[in-house]
């Protein structure tokens, strides 16, 4: 039986493309799947943005996705707020936007200024009265800052993502289909991905979902999220973005289909990253950027590449024995350990990715850059059929 399996890949605000990738896919079925109109996946794994375009898209509720990424493009602020990010911002660059009131508010909330006339009056009279004053100012201003920023964890506020996902997500929507979503634990380090049905509750849910999108710096880590495998409860702690070690969560869907033996899966991954680094200059850049940048684009990008890499090296591997001895099982042996594991086999696959330098940065969003980002997607996703039909319809590998 044909099945099929979706990736998405994380990056932030570009994953308007993975909408329009969708979209034309959706209108196209039947050149994938002949005989059916109606999209449909069998197993659906994502991890950052690509968790909540996967949850909508495995729920079967493609247009609450392009009526959320609609809403997005008019109003960045539809899913984080910011003191430090200019959410207004209309460019496809990052903006800085510091309100030092709002910061004085967060950081230094118990210092007053105030000074009478008289006591003014002296100050500017005498050098020493200043001083000290200053000084005193100052002990106070850096006790205060110390003190609150301890708990300072982020840059912005996703608290209207999370208002978001309650109104739009719980497990009992997804039905024929697996999902799963991807995040990592601060407190150990580790990659956690689970199927909806793991999760203990739809709140436990939907804190998986914001705990794989919530970017270190920019967002808060989750604080907690309960699951329950193999009658066990688990307490993970502290979560944040599965991009960080697994932008495109391909050993989740691999390992859904090595459960399902005896079916004929094709794998459609969708790439919001071109798997380059586009060059940008950082001379004037500040510690956000800086950050973003080092986290966001460079080291994401590397994990992608070696992701994907690795999965066609496989493939071809597989492909060059099966050529050279049909009926040969290869199997994922460990010389180390001694033993194997489950018999490898190639996979169909249709890999959709953008092209460079033109999607923007991953944390701004507006009406125009969405438009060119779903736009893309569509382009994208058009060329990837067209050499399906060139191909007649069943091909081993699709990568465009």
């Amino acid at each position: 039986m044909k099945k099929f399996a979706l990736v998405l890949s994380g990056g932030g605000f570009k994953g308007a493309f993975q909408i329009g990738a969708l979209r034309h896919l959706s209108q196209n079925w039947s050149l994938i799947n002949p005989g059916s109109s109606h999209m449909k996946f069998d197993v659906v794994a994502g991890v950052s943005v690509g968790s909540l375009n996967g949850v909508l898209t495995a729920s079967n509720e493609f247009d609450a996705l392009e009526k959320l990424w609609l809403d997005i493009g008019h109003n960045v602020e539809n899913i984080y707020t910011s003191d430090f990010i200019d959410t207004k911002n209309q460019s496809a660059e990052l903006k800085v936007n510091i309100d030092f009131k709002k910061i004085k508010e967060k950081f230094i909330p118990n210092v007053e200024l105030e000074i009478n006339f008289w006591k003014g009056l002296g100050m500017l009279l005498s050098k020493s009265k200043r001083k000290k004053f200053i000084d005193q100012l100052l002990v106070r201003a850096q006790e205060d800052f110390l003190a609150n920023f301890h708990h300072f964890k982020a840059i912005a506020d996703n608290t209207p993502l999370r208002n978001r996902l309650a109104a739009l997500v719980s497990k009992d929507k997804i039905t024929d289909c697996i999902y799963k979503c991807g995040f990592v634990s601060l407190n150990d380090g580790h990659y956690y991905s689970y199927r909806h049905t793991a999760f203990k509750s739809d709140e436990d849910f939907r804190n998986g979902i914001l705990a794989s999108t919530a970017m270190p710096i920019v967002w808060e880590p989750v604080e907690e999220i309960s699951v329950r495998t193999g009658g066990k409860e688990q307490v993970i702690d502290q979560s944040v973005d599965g991009g960080i070690r697994n932008v495109s969560p391909l050993a989740d869907v691999i390992h859904e289909i090595n459960n399902d033996p005896g079916n004929d899966y094709t794998i459609i991954i969708i790439n919001c990253n071109s798997g380059e680094v586009d060059y940008e200059k950082f001379d004037d850049a500040n510690i956000a950027g800086i950050a973003l940048r080092s986290l966001n684009d460079i080291a994401i990008t590397e994990i992608f590449n070696n992701d994907i890499n690795e999965f066609l090296r496989i493939n071809d591997i597989i492909d060059q024995v099966r050529f050279a001895n049909p009926d040969l099982e290869i199997r994922n042996y460990s010389v180390r350990e001694g033993r194997g594991s489950k018999v490898l086999r190639p996979f169909k696959a249709i890999i959709i990715q953008t092209d460079p330098g033109i999607l923007g940065d991953s944390l701004v969003a507006n009406e125009r850059l969405n438009a060119a980002r779903i736009k893309h997607g569509e382009e994208k996703a058009a060329r990837a059929l067209a050499i399906l039909r060139e191909k007649g319809g069943s091909p081993e590998l699709v990568m465009v």
